[in-house]
């Protein structure tokens, strides 16, 4: 159908119009001269109304004297308009809306340019519209109104004025006229008001068979230049009167049809925005409270029109209850002064607002607030969250650090080790922190440190048995897993110890152990409390930096050790190498010629040792080697230095002792090693002597004399028969 045109496409451009003061009758007869339907009164250019046929037919015609009357009177004010771009299918549901058959077409500066008619947008249908519509027996919802021919022409204008009639039929017999609104106007033109129907009617009417189709009707009311046709039966009896009104309903039912598909299509449409408006909408409210942050919108009132879960859960009320209201009305007068202070400051600088907040319950928030321009509204946007774990993290992150630091720069491990007590320390507040290692056999906990406790602490856990109930290390210890004592005072590990629990105020003590690269105990890190307490989160994490960095630090203390150990020590007999022996026997002996204190250095030699070697073989040998120096190190003192110096060749610095004493400590010695005897292997009991040489420190020794002179004495033993002792 053609309706999607505008409508200035069929208007007239050429408006019939006259001035407010023109007669009706002069009207009248410009409308007939010009065939128009109505014509627009003008006033100094502007449209102030419209006389239109219906207008005719509607006034008071009483004498020929009511025809002078100004046209003005009778006009229909004001003038109806639609925009020159309306659509010819929004045009005909305007002219429905309004109840008109005109309509003054407007450009876009309100100017008007032409007039519609519902004629006009009957005539510019096309022969589709006709050939789609019905038969045109089926447009006729009643019979017609017909009048004879002596009917007063009053009498006419009245029936068609309550009846609303275009036109009325006039019977003659058996034939018919017509009498239209058009021929109202003329009688008006002509003064003819005193004229009866019969003088009136145009004869003969137009017909046309009911059964005939829109598009035949169509090409009558063409052919004949009418708007109206007389519909006959099957007895050429008048059923009804088909009119211009009849299509132009015909046209609005068929551009409500052509509607509806697309209003079924936009229907779909916004159901689906509906449906995809309403999944962004869950879709976001899934996300808002699925992030681990608070997150919330608040008007230019200071009221939340947004917020997620977690933004409910920070005022403990349900997420329904806190949307429109404000902070005053969520949370305690102090913490609402505050809020509302940062959203001032936000709204009177407009700049975003980041800032951490340590809570009263040690937690630590990270706040970020900003302005937003939004439908010209100023909306504060916020989101905040809790970094506490982030912060403790960090600072774990520098406590790891800095004990690593130590350990990188060779510290002592009791420095580490308390350091690292220290720092876990403040950490865990109220807590106090220690480190017990496990010892060579395995079976007992050696103390390393606990800065915080007492000194009897120390004294009373060196070398503390481990066990399955041995306390929360012992335990631990024993278990090579974590012991956690919530409440000593009801634990079965601290029954046979609750004195020396309360001796410490402890009420809680926590037991982890740490272990080598092998999965090795090394020790225990413990945690004590003067109150009960269960670990949370933060304390486990705080253990697990702990116990790690308590792995790294004895780990490399002992590799330390071990590495010096085979730096300085010979392996067959764990005496000082020769190295390692004389880098101390120098500084023993700076140190007596500081002090002018007496020192005697002994050379010793394993008599007839290539004979041992030689007739039992080398192991036997370095048996006899680790057996002189286990009977050495029982003949002599524990500040004394001994040293292998190579083969079977010993010596030995004895600090503070005169010539007399060494040769005693020498003598005590050689018969030592005379009296011992030893088995390798089931093997024969083999016995061996030692041969001695003694030297005292003088006025200008060094080493080398020193030990020279020893030497020289040693020889001379050899020399004399062996198993003696000579002095230089």
């Amino acid at each position: 159908m053609s309706v999607d045109f505008p409508v200035e496409r069929i208007m007239k451009r050429d408006l019939l119009e006259c001035a407010p003061s023109m007669s009706v009758r002069e009207a009248s007869k410009r409308m007939c001269e010009a065939g128009c339907g109505s014509i627009v009164v003008v006033d100094e250019g502007r449209p102030v109304g419209i006389w239109t046929e219906s207008d005719a037919l509607s006034g008071a015609w009483h004498s020929t004297a009511d025809l002078d009357q100004p046209v003005s009177t009778f006009m229909s004010t004001p003038v109806q308009s639609i925009p020159a771009q309306t659509t010819l299918g929004e045009a005909t549901r305007h002219f429905r809306l309004a109840g008109v058959r005109h309509f003054l077409v407007n450009d876009d500066q309100g100017h008007h340019k032409g007039i519609i008619s519902q004629t006009d947008v009957v005539r510019s249908q096309g022969v589709a519209f006709f050939m789609r519509a019905r038969i045109v027996g089926s447009l006729i919802q009643e019979p017609p109104n017909c009048v004879e021919m002596d009917t007063s022409f009053g009498e006419v204008r009245q029936l068609m004025l309550e009846r609303n009639l275009d036109a009325v039929i006039v019977r003659s017999g058996e034939h018919y006229g017509i009498i239209t609104k058009r021929d109202v106007v003329g009688a008006l033109s002509q003064q003819k008001i005193e004229a009866n129907a019969g003088e009136l009617a145009s004869f003969p009417l137009v017909t046309i068979r009911h059964d005939a189709t829109l598009l035949q009707a169509r090409d009558v009311f063409i052919q004949n230049h009418i708007r109206h046709l007389g519909l006959m039966d099957d007895r050429q009896m008048p059923i009804g009167l088909l009119t211009f009104r009849d299509l132009f309903d015909t046209v609005e039912h068929e551009y409500v049809n052509g509607l509806l598909p697309e209003l079924e299509l936009q229907t779909e449409r916004l159901l689906q925005s509906q449906r995809e408006i309403a999944r962004q909408v869950s879709l976001t409210d899934a996300i808002l409270n699925a992030l681990p942050i608070n997150v919330f919108v608040k008007d230019e009132k200071g009221r939340l029109i947004i917020a997620n879960e977690m933004s409910a859960k920070t005022t403990g009320r349900p997420l329904a209850e806190i949307i429109g209201r404000t902070d005053d009305e969520l949370f305690p007068p102090e913490v609402a002064k505050r809020l509302l202070a940062d959203d001032a400051r936000v709204r009177s600088a407009n700049q975003t607002l980041v800032r951490e907040e340590l809570l009263d319950d040690g937690r630590t928030l990270l706040a970020r607030k900003c302005l937003v321009q939004v439908d010209g509204a100023e909306l504060l946007i916020g989101a905040s969250m809790d970094v506490t774990d982030w912060k403790r993290a960090d600072a774990l992150m520098v406590s790891s650090h800095h004990v690593l630091e130590l350990i990188a720069g060779g510290s002592e491990l009791t420095v580490v080790l308390e350091t690292l007590c220290r720092r876990m320390e403040t950490h865990l507040p109220g807590s106090s922190c220690s480190i017990l290692l496990l010892d060579a056999d395995g079976q007992h906990l050696r103390h390393a440190a606990a800065p915080s406790l007492p000194e009897t602490y120390a004294l009373a856990v060196d070398r503390v048995s481990i066990g399955p109930s041995a306390g929360s290390c012992g335990a631990a210890a024993f278990l090579g897993e974590q012991v956690i004592v919530e409440d000593i005072a009801n634990s079965p590990l601290w029954a046979d110890r609750l004195d020396f629990a309360k001796q410490y105020n402890w009420r809680a003590c926590w037991s982890t152990p740490f272990f080598s690269a092998a999965r090795k105990v090394l020790g225990t890190f413990a945690i004590s409390y003067p109150h009960t307490k269960r670990p949370d989160y933060n304390d486990l994490m705080v253990i697990t930096h702990a116990t790690r960095m308590a792995s790294v630090a004895v780990e490399r203390w002992q590799q330390i050790t071990e590495l010096q150990r085979l730096a300085t020590t010979d392996q067959l007999t764990d005496l000082s190498n020769r190295a390692h022996f004389l880098d101390n026997a120098e500084v023993e002996l700076r140190r007596a010629g500081r002090f002018n204190r007496e020192l005697v250095v002994l050379m010793i030699d394993i008599d007839l040792f290539k004979q041992i070697n030689d007739r039992h073989g080398h192991a036997t040998g370095d048996e006899a080697l680790r057996v002189f120096s286990r009977v050495l190190g029982k003949e002599t003192r524990a500040f004394d230095l001994l040293g292998r110096i190579g083969g079977e060749e010993f010596a030995v610095v004895l600090p503070e002792t005169s010539i007399e004493a060494g040769l005693q400590i020498a003598e005590r010695l050689r018969e030592a090693v005379e009296k011992s005897s030893f088995v390798f292997h089931d093997g024969p009991s083999i016995r061996f002597t030692v041969s001695i040489g003694a030297s005292r420190l003088q006025a200008g020794d060094n080493l080398d004399s020193l030990l020279a002179r020893a030497d020289d004495a040693l020889y001379r033993a050899k020399h004399a028969g062996r198993n003696r002792i000579e002095r230089a």
